[in-house]
């Protein structure tokens, strides 16, 4: 069975460095709602090549996003948090029984998923809460997760924090997501950008598992 060697980053009192041995089998590469359509830089310019790289290596690859159609009731809280509350008349107008139709993806023709590549709909933050996401991977012993997508805070996060509670390891790629800082988060002096990405990053490397990059990740394939 064929090891990819994976440069990782974590933290424990303070940033530490190392690699992992990841059984290529038994690792799938998993990309959270980045159906956002074409232009986006983290997408052309992270996500697109550690795809390719991913597909080339013949890693399973996994597609998740959002779909509400079959619970964006009126009496939804998430009306009021995403919408009511921020003034977006929409949010709490939208027709009463809601609209079924399926959400269909948007995604960027460099990320488009292939015929044999499964696109699970999420209803909540986690891609793990009542979806057949742990189901699938499991049928093929999938043990880590090398992880993409958006938003780096939310639900890219929520999804990975829920692998590691069904006890897979995770490796998110940091410049394959992004989380838009506070207008009083901002810092340009930090390399993150802001104290939001760079505390959400730490504690994600302290309590979550391990980030890398997408340029790591296409290295690391190439040499398989």
């Amino acid at each position: 069975m064929a090891n990819l060697t994976l440069p990782v980053r974590w933290y424990s009192n303070e940033t530490q460095h190392g690699e992992l041995e990841l059984e290529l089998e038994r690792t799938a590469f998993m990309i959270v709602d980045s159906d956002c359509g074409t232009g986006n830089r983290y997408v052309e310019d992270g996500i697109a090549p550690a795809l390719a790289a991913a597909r080339t290596s013949s890693m399973r690859v996994v597609f998740i996003h959002n779909d509400f159609s079959l619970v964006d009731e009126p009496g939804s809280i998430k009306r009021e948090i995403h919408g009511i509350r921020w003034g977006d008349a929409l949010a709490g107008t939208r027709p009463s029984p809601a609209s079924r139709t399926p959400y269909k993806p948007n995604y960027s023709p460099s990320i488009q998923p292939l015929p044999h590549e499964p696109d699970f709909p999420k209803r909540e933050w986690s891609a793990f809460h009542e979806t057949h996401v742990d189901y699938h991977l499991r049928c093929y012993d999938i043990k880590n997760l090398v992880a993409v997508g958006f938003s780096q805070r939310a639900c890219l996060y929520q999804t990975l924090a829920g692998a590691v509670e069904h006890n897979y390891r995770v490796i998110m790629l940091r410049d394959c997501t992004h989380s838009a800082e506070y207008p009083d988060t901002v810092d340009p002096n930090l390399p993150e950008g802001g104290w939001l990405r760079k505390v959400m990053i730490r504690n994600f490397e302290h309590i979550i598992g391990y980030t890398s990059t997408s340029s790591d990740f296409v290295a690391a394939c190439e040499v398989l």
